[in-house]
């Protein structure tokens, strides 16, 4: 008979296959049995997640991790794509830097936003997905994003400067944290005006996280690296 679930470790975390033939109630009691079985194995571990074999919805995804991280100590920081595994150690990095500094005053957002998706939070805000333009995210804290932004963010929405905007790309000049709005280098520069810079990675230097912040009154971009504050 075939198994209902099958848990295979991945260099991003974990990957599940599972049975097409089962109905999605009982498919998700089985990967909850799959993880108390292996608990001690996952103990805490922060990792990536993917799915092989049931044809899942974007809720039904969602169900599964709530699932999972209801029933057990593991915390699921991203859904993972075949042709986006490349892209895991850039995830890994920035989520460490996330779990210091913003998971545990802030809301997680689960999957891509879509143009005119407008989210809101008192607290910090993490998106595990894009934020395309004409989407809006605006945060109290921080706001971290595992994937590209190319909306308009404003973190310290109230007024907190110390507060940052992180992601894996950033490709936008809506940026804004607290009162101070992000001023793209080739704008500043037309106005005579100081402002942030703009740094766009080249294309043969890959996915590179990019943090904004406020710097002598300004706000500026630049690569996140682990020794920047």
């Amino acid at each position: 008979m075939k198994q209902a679930v099958v848990i295979k470790s991945k260099s991003y975390g974990i990957h599940l296959i599972l049975n097409p033939d089962m109905e999605f109630e009982d498919l998700t009691q089985a990967v909850i049995s799959k993880f108390k079985e292996a608990g001690s194995f996952f103990k805490n571990a922060s990792i990536g997640i993917s799915f092989e074999g049931y044809a899942l919805t974007v809720e039904q995804e969602y169900d599964l991790i709530a699932a999972i991280e209801s029933y057990t100590s593991v915390n699921i920081i991203c859904i993972m794509e075949q042709d986006k595994i490349k892209e895991a150690c850039v995830l890994a990095q920035t989520e460490a830097y996330v779990r210091q500094r913003v998971v545990n005053h802030a809301i997680c957002h689960y999957g891509s936003l879509k143009p005119g998706d407008d989210i809101q939070s008192k607290t910090g805000i993490v998106i595990i997905g894009d934020v395309p333009k004409g989407a809006k995210v605006t945060a109290g804290g921080s706001i971290v994003v595992f994937g590209a932004l190319d909306g308009l963010a404003q973190a310290g929405a109230y007024g907190d400067h110390n507060a940052y905007i992180a992601a894996l790309s950033i490709d936008t000049g809506q940026i804004q944290i607290g009162s101070i709005l992000y001023i793209p280098q080739a704008k500043a520069e037309k106005g005579k005006n100081k402002g942030g810079f703009f740094r766009k990675k080249k294309a043969e230097e890959g996915p590179a996280p990019q943090i904004a912040h406020v710097c002598d009154g300004h706000v500026i971009m630049e690569p996140y690296t682990k020794d920047l504050f």
